[in-house]
């Protein structure tokens, strides 16, 4: 009989312990968590084109001219201010004019004011040739910068 008490005791806490351990949930092990990477139609579109996009070379640059050493005089002037009416006439009709005023050397007392200005000699000398051809620019001369 006292077994059979030991027994049944045994058999109670077995089946208590059994009930207690169900009202437990189990713990599930994590599941490593997986980001999605998901791309808009415009990121596509984006992408797309940055893959097709040709590469623009760019061009040399080219070094800055020199200035210009070689100018045709359409007139020289005693007064500044002559020159410079003088000047803007040039410019209203479509010349890139200036004055110069030369500290120095013969006729430093005059204001010239070119039409033309040239780096080349070759094409300073030609385009005077053709000037002096022409009606109304016999006097033009060229004015050489050293």
């Amino acid at each position: 009989m006292h077994m059979r008490k030991i027994t049944n005791a045994l058999i109670i806490i077995a089946v208590v312990f059994t009930a207690s351990c169900k009202d437990k949930p189990e713990k599930e092990p994590q599941k490593p968590v997986q980001s999605e990477v998901v791309q808009t139609e415009v990121e596509k579109d984006t992408l797309k084109q940055e893959i097709e996009m040709p590469v623009v070379e760019e061009e040399p640059v080219e070094p800055p001219k020199p200035a210009d050493k070689y100018f045709l005089i359409a007139g020289s002037f005693a007064k500044e201010h002559n020159a410079n009416i003088f000047k803007s006439k040039l410019e209203a009709d479509g010349y890139s004019s200036q004055v110069i005023e030369r500290r120095g050397g013969p006729n430093e007392e005059f204001y010239k004011v070119s039409y033309m200005s040239f780096y080349d000699k070759k094409e300073a000398y030609a385009e005077l040739r053709n000037a002096r051809r022409t009606d109304g620019r016999e006097d033009v001369w060229l004015l050489i910068k050293k």
